[in-house]
Parts: structure tokens; sequence; C-alpha cells
């Protein structure tokens, strides 16, 4: 009976043994393959293309010239010739100052400068005579007829005239300076326009004060602008600064009314990239036929034509990590045994379908689409492309 009873049981553990080891087996089996190949990757390859044929940057239309015009003298104002937006030529008159403190100077220093070449013209005639009396008297000197004391005296009394003349010469001199100087400055009772342009502000009327510039008090006049061309300054990224150059054409356009292009050209490059932003200062010039409706404080749009010019690699935006960290990040499946690797990427502009790689990638690789927050590098997958 005992007998009877091992058997069953040996019996029975043969069956559990043989029923429940395949089914461990296959347990372990399924969840070594599940970890290794569980996840589908839907994959592409990264795009090769020519790059963007436009890069459009914003700037700001400012005058190719522009001054504030103020006042070199104190006075009054004694009359405005001119209007706010009115346009105007070099050299014409603005405006008048009177000065009647400045024109009683201009007058005392002409009379001083009449007094002082009358001084002049005495000590000359001073110096003459004293020049020719001497000259005799060492003459009459050598024959004996002139002691020596009276011959010192007469070389005494040249020289002294000499002197008196050398100091009126002097005299004269500067009181020529000081008037001139006056007389500058009364040229400067008529303002006038130091090119062409249009009068963007003006700041007195007739009989206002006027107070000399090179002060915190000193009076705006006038600022005057010129307008046929203006000046705009964009900031070009790194990346494309190599494809810029001097005198290029650039397409300047405002953002309102697109479809009205005006050709403008580069003028000036800085040749230094700014340390935070990375962008290059390139200064522009526009055309201004006074059709085009462009004015100074305008915004505008500039398109510079890089077609054909640069090689570009894009992705689409899934495949970007949306992983919380600064850094940005592809997964990239090797095909050789199916193995997902994590590549750094810079980005550059999102073109919405299609998102630029700057750095990162050679364009060859595989990269995952349907990325999640379960994949791990060195993870192996099955996966197809698209």
């Amino acid at each position: 009976m005992k007998m009877n009873k091992k058997i069953i049981l040996i019996v029975v553990a043969i069956f559990f043994t043989i029923g429940i080891v395949p089914k461990i087996v296959r347990f372990f089996t399924t969840s070594i393959n599940a970890r290794e190949t569980k996840y589908v990757a839907i994959v592409e390859k990264a795009q090769i293309s020519d790059g963007i044929y436009n890069l459009e940057l914003s700037g700001e239309l400012k005058p190719f010239l522009q001054t504030e015009i103020f006042s070199r003298i104190n006075g009054l104002v004694k009359d405005r010739y001119v209007e706010l937006g009115e346009k105007v030529k070099k050299g014409q008159l603005l405006a008048e100052i009177d000065t009647p403190d400045l024109d009683a100077e201009a007058a005392s220093a002409k009379s001083a400068l009449i007094a002082a070449e009358k001084k002049l013209m005495e000590s000359k005639y001073q110096y003459d005579y004293a020049s020719r009396t001497y000259e005799r008297y060492n003459n009459s000197a050598t024959d004996g007829a002139i002691s020596i004391q009276d011959l010192e005296a007469k070389y005494n009394a040249f020289k002294t005239s000499e002197m008196n003349y050398e100091s009126a010469q002097a005299d004269v001199e500067k009181a020529k300076e000081d008037y001139n100087r006056l007389l500058a400055l009364q040229s400067y009772k008529q303002v006038v326009a130091p090119f062409d342009g249009v009068i963007s502000k003006y700041g007195i009327d007739a009989g206002a004060n006027v107070v000399a510039g090179g002060s915190a008090t000193s009076t705006s006049l006038f600022e005057i602008q010129q307008i046929d061309k203006f000046r705009a300054t964009i900031f070009v990224p790194q990346s494309y600064v190599r494809f810029i150059k001097d005198g290029q054409e650039v397409d300047v356009y405002i953002p309102e009314n697109p479809s009205q292009k005006i050709k403008g050209k580069i003028s000036q490059i800085s040749g230094k990239l700014d340390n935070v932003s990375r962008t290059m200062e390139v200064a522009l010039i526009i055309p201004n036929d006074g059709k085009s409706g462009l004015y100074s404080g305008l915004y505008v749009k500039t398109n510079l034509d890089l077609k054909g010019k640069q090689k570009m690699i894009t992705v689409k935006p899934s495949c970007l990590t949306t992983f919380s960290t600064p850094d940005q990040y592809v997964a990239e499946i090797d095909p050789s045994d199916s193995t997902v690797h994590f590549l750094k990427v810079k980005q550059g502009k999102d073109y919405g379908d299609r998102i630029e790689i700057l750095e990162g990638l050679k364009g060859n690789e595989l990269l995952i689409t349907n990325l999640t927050d379960e994949l791990k590098e060195g993870q192996k997958v099955k996966f197809k492309v698209e």
C-alpha cells in the first residue's frame, strides 16, 4: 500500500515537472525578449538639403544722415523760415538769430583793432627815425666827431623803438584775431542746413531765447534727416555669416506689405560676433524713391538670398527628445545590432514640419521618430523604416 502511494507521488511529481518547467522557461524567455524587442521603432534618415533659400531678419530704418542743430551763439530768434517735414537744400537759410550783445562786442573789437593799427603806424615811424639816426651817428663816430656816450644813447633809443614796434605788431595781430573770431560768431546768426534733407523736428519760434550749444541748457534749434536713402542694421547668425559680403543685394519689405520688395545692399560688416547672441552686426543701405512708403523708424523685414550656398540637415520634430533637460537629443538605431544610442544635437530654425540641426548629425543616421520616455540607451528594439 505504501509502495502504491510512493508510485502515485512519483507519477504526480513527474507530470507536475513536465507541466511547470516549460511554462517557467517560456516566462523567462518571453520576459527577456520583451525587454529586448518590446519597443517597435519607426525610423527615418535625417535629410540633407540645400538649406534655406532666404534668411529672414528684422531691422529698423534709420536716416542715412541725421543731426541735431544747436546755436553757436546766444541771442533771440529773429525768424524761423522752415516748417516740420519741409525739404531743404544744403546751405538753405533755416532761421536767423538777433545777437545785440555779440554785435556790441564785435563793434568794440573793431575799434580796438583800429587803435592798435594806428599805434603800430606811430611805432613804425619812431622805429624808422631811430634807425636812421643811429646809422648817421654810427658813421660819424668813425671820424671821432661823435662821443661814445652819444652813440650809445642813440643805439638805446633805436633798440627801444624796435621793441615798441614789434610789440605794436603783436597787438595788431591779437586785435585782428579777436575781431575775426567775433565776425565768425556773427556768421552763425544765420542758421543753415548742413546737407540736403527733411526737417524732422524744430524747437524754436520767433522771439525765443537761444542758449549756445555745449551745455545741458543749450537750445536745440532743428533736427534734420537725409532720407533719400536709409540705413538699417541686421544681426546675422554665426552659421550664415560666411555667406554674406560687401555690396550683396538684400530684399527689404514692410511686414504689412510683403509683396513690395525694395533692393538694398550690404554696406558694412562688423567682422565681430557678439559673445552672447553669436550674431554679427551688418549695416544695409536702402534707397528711397519717395514712393515706397519708407520713413525713419519703420520696422522692416529683410531677406538674404542663400539659395545653393549651404547644406542643411533637418529632422522631423518628433525625432527630438522631450526630456526636461536644457540639452536636446535624438535617438539613433545601430542597424548592425538594433541597439539605441542617444546623440546630443543643437537645434536651428523650426520650419514646422522639419527642424534644422546645426550640430551633432552627419546626415546618414537612422533616427527614431516615435520616441517615448521609457526608451533607454543601449536597448535593443525592433524597427522599421518609414
